[in-house]
């Protein structure tokens, strides 16, 4: 998707996302020095508004781990076998 063509079924996110690829990629190449500090500028209220609008990351611990396989082991029906154990 290129970002100046937004399509009707792309969300702000998707057309986002295509934005900063294309400033990414502006940076790459050969970009007079008046013009760097503005698209730097553009390229940090690009990235700031993908964090605002793009899910959370779902982080967890060892804990959380521990936790999710034990439960699923609980939850596993009698009198099938229990999964091996790895490592």
């Amino acid at each position: 998707m290129d970002a100046t063509q937004p399509e009707e079924t792309a969300s702000r996110l998707d057309r986002l996302t295509a934005l900063r690829t294309s400033i990414e990629a502006a940076l790459s190449g050969d970009v007079p020095v008046r013009d760097f500090a503005s698209l730097s500028r553009e390229y940090r209220a690009v990235l700031a508004e993908i964090d605002e609008l793009a899910p959370p990351e779902q982080k967890g611990d060892a804990v959380d781990e521990i936790a999710q396989r034990r439960n699923a082991r609980r939850s596993a029906a009698p009198g099938q076998p229990r999964a091996k154990r790895s490592g």
